[in-house]
Parts: structure tokens; sequence; C-alpha cells
């Protein structure tokens, strides 16, 4: 596991993420807090949490603020892990911890940062005497290299264009500033006769622009300020000169205490808006709502926490306490912009046509328009802190990784603190510009896999884990079926009373609704009185089968797994096959180099795959369109498979999930858009290949299964469960055969009601 900051439980006895500074009223005898060093009777004071994670965390005053108001408090009652609860009995942590973890590790690790980018401009700071070199026109500073860097070759061509001054422009580039000083004044006039050369000859001319084309290309003339400048500037003033264009960059760069806020808050205010059991709600309830209702937005929880940041903002009066903490939220504020931006990524990354943005990229034959408006490109690594949208490495992750492993009780491989020590910003050459990016130290490439293998592990062992998703069908079930009924809508803002599925468009409604809906369903009222209609005798009869289907689950008897499944390895390689050859069409379909592929795979004992690809331009899709396709030929498949399954037993009801195990990047290399740095140049990031972190990395980094759940009915007896599981599994072997799966049911024991503890 991760090295965790351990903390001192008899200085401070206060539970979990109790506020520890005192209130005006408090006094050294109250047991339930921990004296701080502050100014007495101050309001704007850090308060000090205490996290079974990361030790005492101390937090601004605007995060306390933000904190303690009802929409973030409801995150107390929001499972981290859904389901994984009534599997792993340790798993009972909420997003609201979690919540004030990220923004912590969002703190430290914008800090940690700007500390590296401080270190890069301190030698710089010395060169600011160099302040007449910044006055020179582009041009006029390409003419000072230019001149500067001719060389003796270059002036034995010259000989026949300026005898007479040859000698004295040899001793010019050759002397020491002191010895410029000791210089006639006759001698410094007599320089001056090169401004002839812009008099010379036809023959002479060509002489000079071969010259120019050669070593010396850009240079038109020299003229009298060239002399000034060769008299005056030496070529390591041109370095320092450099340099100081870089200390200007730097400073733009540069994190400031603003930039560190805004992180934290994003950190802070990330998973607003999460539902009921987290991913549960935004992914399997609101994706069968989707199905049920034809729906074709897909809706998922970072829309829904920017509205509820927003919502928060708005009934507890903020914005003007972060007003007075120095940042921008008026209308169109770039700070309170850049928080939302940080949360949930922009859209609209369409090429750029603007005039001043192609001013700006004029030598970048791809630039794009830059997507953000909350903060300008080059701190575009400002974006990667809480939600890396390019690698996956991020605080978020940080922090799961750490409290999820600690409270289910398995390993954690990955130390963030040592990703936080090592990690700078650094310059990248993409996409034929240069842009900003938090890099690694190019020895860390390795440990970075480390993250992605233990998501894998955390999904494999416990997201993805049977029980726990057959529990959240059954919830899912449930909820389905209350989801309109009179007594479980919502009232919003505008007085509208709204569905479950419908609460998450008004923040008002949905503030109400957390886990707590579970508790509400199973202990509902009885005994009320008679429906007076069909339409109230049909909620009636559904209500109480959400509750019996609750009960069925705190019973422990569950749905069954009556089937699992992957595609045999040759179907498997086939489609990675179409894959690869997708992909490097794709490279080179805008330079018509690939119309057809030819692949061959080796199958060691089995025979060899050999596959033509012919690569159709005018139809190529999008991965955009890519993903949709693939999305809806597996429900075509899940809906076979089921179809098959009901034939057998019409009376029955199945349901069929894909369960995907990967790296957080679907089939790609999570490292592909990584950067890192040399020991021996720490301001440039590069790509490492792959070939040098490890030879046992694997070629494809996602597996893909289907696995059956069927429904079965709470009267029947175990024989009979028994024989009915025996006929599903034949049906599901048949249909694997027929559709090149490989049946796993021999390899993976069944969930159900004789399973009681985590496997």
């Amino acid at each position: 596991m991760a090295k965790m900051n351990k903390v001192n439980q008899k200085s401070c006895k206060t539970p979990p993420f109790e506020i520890n500074q005192p209130d005006k009223d408090d006094d050294d005898t109250n047991p339930g807090t921990c004296k701080i060093a502050v100014q007495e009777n101050s309001k704007d004071l850090r308060k000090v949490f205490n996290d079974p994670i990361h030790g005492h965390i101390e937090l601004h005053p605007l995060l306390v603020k933000i904190i303690d108001t009802p929409q973030f408090q409801r995150l107390r009652n929001i499972k981290q892990l859904g389901g994984i609860y009534f599997v792993y009995p340790g798993a009972s942590h909420n997003r609201f911890e979690h919540s004030i973890g990220v923004a912590h590790l969002a703190g430290e690790l914008a800090k940690a940062l700007k500390v590296k980018q401080l270190e890069q401009i301190k030698p710089l700071e010395e060169l600011k005497e160099l302040k007449e070199l910044k006055k020179l026109k582009p041009l006029e500073l390409e003419q000072l290299k230019k001149l500067q860097n001719l060389t003796p070759q270059d002036l034995k061509e010259l000989q026949e264009l300026m005898p007479e001054d040859l000698e004295k422009l040899k001793k010019l580039q050759n002397s020491k500033p002191e010895d410029l000083e000791k210089l006639k004044a006759e001698e410094l006039e007599d320089l001056k006769k090169l401004v002839e050369l812009e008099n010379l000859g036809f023959t002479k001319l060509e002489k000079l622009k071969k010259l120019q084309n050669s070593k010396s290309e850009g240079l038109e003339k020299l003229n009298p300020e060239d002399l000034k400048m060769l008299q005056r500037f030496k070529p390591k003033d041109v370095e320092k000169f450099e340099k100081l264009e870089r200390l200007d960059e730097l400073k733009k760069s540069l994190i400031s205490d603003q930039d560190v806020l805004c992180v934290q808050i994003a950190g802070l205010c990330h998973d607003l808006g999460h539902g009921p059991f987290s991913h549960f709600f935004d992914g399997m309830f609101m994706d069968a709502i989707k199905r049920d209702k034809k729906g074709k937005e897909e809706w998922r929880h970072e829309k829904a926490s920017i509205e509820m940041f927003k919502h928060l903002l708005d009934q507890n009066g903020l914005k003007e306490v972060m007003k007075k903490y120095g940042l921008k939220v008026d209308e169109d504020g770039t700070d309170l912009v850049f928080i939302e931006e940080m949360i949930k990524k922009p859209q609209d990354e369409k090429p750029q046509n603007d005039a001043a943005q192609d001013n700006e990229h004029q030598n970048n034959d791809a630039s794009t328009k830059w997507p953000y408006k909350g903060r300008e490109e080059k701190k575009s690594f400002l974006y990667e802190i809480v939600s890396n949208k390019n690698t996956g490495i991020d605080v978020d992750k940080f922090d799961y990784f750490a409290r999820d492993c600690h409270h289910l009780g398995i390993p954690n491989s990955f130390d963030h603190q040592r990703f936080v020590m090592f990690a700078r910003v650094c310059d990248v050459e993409e996409d034929r510009k240069k842009t900003k990016h938090i890099c690694s130290r190019d020895k860390e490439s390795a440990n970075l896999y480390d993250i992605f293998q233990q998501r894998l592990s955390i999904h494999r062992r416990a997201c993805q884990h049977k029980i726990k998703m057959a529990v959240e069908i059954m919830l899912k079930d449930a909820l389905i079926l209350v989801d309109d009924h009179p007594d479980f809508k919502i009232k919003s803002s505008k007085g509208e009373m709204l569905n479950i599925s419908q609460a998450n468009g008004d923040m008002e409604a949905y503030t109400k609704l957390t886990d707590h809906v579970f508790e509400r369903i199973l202990h509902y009222q009885e005994g009320r009185k008679e429906p007076s209609s069909e339409e109230e005798r049909k909620k009636e009869q559904d209500l109480e089968q959400a509750r019996e289907i609750l009960k069925r689950v705190m019973e422990r008897d569950l749905y069954r797994c009556v089937g699992q499944a992957k595609k045999k390895s040759g179907e498997e390689i086939k489609e990675r096959l179409k894959n690869l050859v997708n992909d490097i069409q794709e490279d080179g379909k805008d330079r018509d180099e690939v119309n057809n592929v030819t692949l061959t795979y080796n199958m060691g004992n089995e025979k060899s795959i050999t596959k033509e690809y012919s690569y159709d331009k005018e139809n190529s899709k999008t991965p955009e369109d890519k993903k949709k396709e693939k999305k809806e030929a597996l429900e075509k498949i899940k809906e076979d498979l089921e179809g098959k399954l009901s034939e057998c037993s019409p009376d029955d009801k199945f349901e069929v999930i894909d369960v995907t195990l990967d790296y957080g990047m679907e089939n790609d290399d999570p490292l592909i858009k990584a950067y890192f740095y040399r020991k021996d140049n720490p301001d440039k990031g590069e790509p490492i290949p792959k070939s040098d972190v490890f030879s046992v990395l694997p070629d494809w980094f996602s597996d893909e299964m289907l696995r059956v759940y069927w429904k079965n009915p709470k009267e029947l007896t175990d024989e009979q469960i028994k024989t009915k599981e025996e006929e599903f599994k034949k049906v599901f072997n048949d249909w694997c055969k027929e559709n090149g799966y490989k049946d796993l049911n021999k390899e993976v024991p069944s969930a159900g009601r004789a399973t009681s503890g985590n496997e």
C-alpha cells in the first residue's frame, strides 16, 4: 500500500473529518477540538481535518465555507463504491471524504509544481540588467546572431568584397569587451565602411547572396546599426537574451495563488453531481432509463457537478466570498469558468479560423483552437491536475486508489507522494508547437504503469465483482419500478414534482436525492388506504415489487450469474488486428499512404491468422462513430443472447451486461500521451518508447467479457434453482459456440444465495 502519513490520535481525539479549528466558544477543556495557533477571534482561519489516508489536512477558509453547505454535505450520504459495500464490508466510505482528499492533493501538487517553477526562474532573475537587448526587434536580433556566427571561412569569402576592412572585422569578432574599449575612435569609425556593402556591384552582390544562403542565411545587409551591435554585444550576450525570453515565458506560466485556490475548489467540487450509489446512478440506472424511454442524450455526473456547483454558490452567497479572496467570479469571470472547465472539459475543439489565433500560431500548421477560456494555453498543464484527459494521471485517482484500497483491504502498489516529488512543468514539442505538460522523471516511467495496473486491480476485484453487479442490477430494477411513483417524486425549484430520473435536471431536487432512497423504498409505510383507481393499483404493485427486490438484497437472495464469456482467442485477435489496421490507415489517410494492409498473427500452437483489409477513405469513421458503432453492435449481441435464453424459459427474465477491464484508456497504452524529462534536461518533456520501460508490458490494454444474470423468482427452492441454472448454462454454452465466445462458467463460481463473503 502507498505510504500514509501517521496521525497522532492522542493529541486530537476527533472522528475522521471533524473540523478541528476552535470557535470562539471553544476552550481547552473541549475534548473534541485541537487548538491551532492563530489570531484570536479571526473568522478567516484555515481549518484542519483528520483524515485516515492523508493525516491532518489543512484547508483554505473558502474551501471550508463550501464544505459547510447542504449541497456539499449531501455527499456524506453517497457511497463512494456503490454496491461494493454489499460485498466488502469495509467499503463504507463516501464521496464526502474523497472530495476533501482530492482538494488536498490538488493543492499539494499545484504547490509542488510552483516550487519547481520558482527554481527554474531563480537563476534567470540575475539577467535583468540585459534589458537593452529586449529592445531589439526580431530582425535586428537575427542579424546580430548571423554576424556573430561568421566563421573564418566566411571572412575569406568576404575578402574580395572588403580587403581593407577584413582585419578590423576579424579583430572585432575575436575581441573581448575590454579590448573593444581600447580601440581608437578612428578605428571604430573606419568600421563604418562596411556600409559600402550596400553599394556593391552585381557580381560581388551575387557572392554575398551565396554567403547569405549558406552560413549567413537571412542577412540582407550590413549597416551602422549592425556595427553598433557588434561593438556592444557578443554571442554570450545573445544567449543571455534568450534566457531572458525564457524568464518572461516562465513568469507568464507561473502558478499563482489564485490558480492554486481554483484547482483546490475544482478538486473539492468535482463529484458534486454524483447521484445515489455514485457511478451506479449515471451508469446502469440512467442508461436503463434512456433505453426504456428511448432517450438520446447521454448523461454523466460531471455535467451535474457543474450545475450543482453553480447552485451551491448561488444558494449560499459564496460568490462574494470568492471575490474577497481575489477570484474573478462575475459573469464570464475567468476563475469561475476555469473551475468548471477543470471539472468537465469543454466539447468545442474545432479547428481555429480566428485571425488572432492564426497570428499567434502562424508557424504552426497543425494549430487548433484552444478549447478553454479560464486559463490561457501557457497554463495548459493546470488542466491535468484534477482530471487529466490526456493520460488519466491525476489527483482524483491518487486519492481513490489510496482510499478505496484502504477500505477494501487490498494492497495499493502506487505511491502518489513519489509522483508529486518528481513532477514538474516542462516544455513539450507536440503537434508542431510547444506546449506545457506535467512531466515525470524518465526513470519513473515503469512506476507510472503501476497507476493503471492498480486501477485494473480495483476494477477486477471490486468494481466489476459479479456479486456487486448483481446487487446493482436489483437496485436498478427497484428504482425503475418506483421512478414515477407519486410518493417518490421530488419537488423542484419551480414547484414541479419530478421523477427520480428527472431530478438531475433541477439542483434543488437533486440535492435531496441520495443513497437514502434505498431505505425509503425498503421501509416505505405500510397499511395505507386502498388505491382508488387502476393506475394507483398498478403503482402500488410496482412499489411492492420494488420493496421485495430490496428485501432480497438485504437477505442476500440475489440474482444469479449463470454465464460468463469472452471472445475466443482467434476471434479476439482478428478484431484486434482489424482495429490495428484501422489505426494504421487512419494515420496515413491524409497522405494516401495506405490502401490495403495484410497482417499475420502467429498464435503459437494454433495456426497463424492472416487477414487482408482494404481502406475506404470516403467512408472512414471518426473515433466517436466507431465507439457508437461498437456500442450498438454490443447491444445487438446482448439482445440476441437474452432472446435465446428467453426462448428456453419464457417466464424467466435475464439481463446481459458487458464487463470491460482496462487501463483507463480503452485499448490504448495509457502512457502514449505521457511525457518525461531527463536529469540532464529537466525543462524538456519527451515521450518514452514502451521498449525502454518493460519488455513484459501487455500488447493490448483491455479485456472484455459478457455476464448473464438470471432474475430468479424468490419462491423457487434450491433444487429448482439448480436445475434451471444447469439448463440456462447449457443454452449459454451453445450460444457461445455459435458466436465465437469462450464459456467461462467452469472458471467462475455462481453468485447467489449461498455466497456470503467477498468471493
